[in-house]
């Protein structure tokens, strides 16, 4: 039987690795509260087979917490010895860590270069990120860094940002929207996969992106908005660039950098095969309905 200390598993991604992983009974899973600096679950001793680290402050994309940066870095600070402790460990990041904003293709092997245009967040998963393998190779710890693309999906008790975006589609009559490419990942999907990689042990010091599909921004639109009556309008990618370079010349912020920057990489990511897949029609319908029967959202 592996044991497994879970830090970060009141959050959308931790909870419901969490859910996943205790069904299994060649797991024994053990929480940690890094808010709390406790563990949540019985624990006679603290050695691990495996730590899944996927705590930490995300903040929505027009959000700003004052030093989240030193608010992620503490929370970091506080598992340490945890690290120490694990045979293997599992870290999440994001497909942002991997942004070249020379190319439209992202890729784990990218050259990140991102960093002026990103945001606070974005900037405190790179330095973390660069820590934590710092930590790796000096203690020699096996690890694989995990970082999903835009995650959403049903099970979501705080309205993740990505799960925010696609109920105000789903809410909206009318739509303007620059048709950028999405990618995307069921967190059912990315639990499926950590408890593949515990499996198959391909935690071997590697990164992986983990993606189920890149579509337009308009598909994604229309697979929300099925059934429904709603007219959207696209705007020309070209053009909504032109104009805030313009009105940002001229004082006027229409879009923040990180966003803009963003539309202008129109971001491509391969996808993963991973098994027991949900398709990504079934992905948005769930999330819909999970929330439309969530009491007080």
């Amino acid at each position: 039987m592996k044991k497994i200390c879970i830090i970060g598993s009141s959050g959308f991604i931790g909870k419901n690795i969490y859910d996943k992983l205790i069904r299994n009974n060649e797991f024994k899973i053990i929480r940690y509260s890094s808010l709390e600096n406790k563990f949540l679950d019985y624990n006679l001793d603290d050695s691990f087979d495996i730590l899944i680290f996927c705590s930490g402050l995300h903040p929505h994309v027009d959000q700003k917490i004052k030093g989240i940066f030193l608010k992620n870095k503490e929370i970091l600070r506080k598992c340490k010895k945890l690290f120490f402790l694990s045979k293997k460990i599992i870290f999440f990041s994001s497909f942002k860590t991997s942004f070249n904003k020379n190319s439209h293709h992202v890729k784990f092997s990218n050259k990140y270069n991102f960093y002026e245009f990103d945001s606070e967040y974005g900037k405190s998963k790179i330095i973390l990120e660069k820590i934590f393998l710092k930590i790796c190779n000096k203690f020699k710890k096996r690890y694989i860094i995990i970082s999903p693309t835009h995650v959403i999906g049903p099970n979501d008790c705080n309205l993740n940002p990505n799960n925010k975006f696609l109920l105000n589609i789903s809410k909206k009559k009318i739509i303007l929207y620059p048709n950028v490419n999405i990618p995307l990942i069921d967190v059912r999907n990315l639990s499926n996969f950590v408890e593949d990689s515990i499996l198959n042990d391909t935690i071997n010091n590697q990164k992986v992106i983990v993606n189920d599909s890149t579509i337009k921004l308009k598909k994604y639109i229309q697979i929300a908005k099925q059934g429904t009556f709603y007219i959207s309008l696209s705007i020309n990618l070209k053009l909504l660039i032109f104009i805030n370079n313009v009105l940002n010349f001229l004082g006027v912020k229409l879009i923040n950098k990180s966003r803009a920057k963003y539309i202008e990489i129109n971001p491509i990511v391969d996808s993963n095969k991973i098994k027991n897949q949900y398709t990504l029609e079934q992905t948005i319908k769930d999330t819909i309905y999970f929330f439309k029967n969530k009491k007080n959202l």
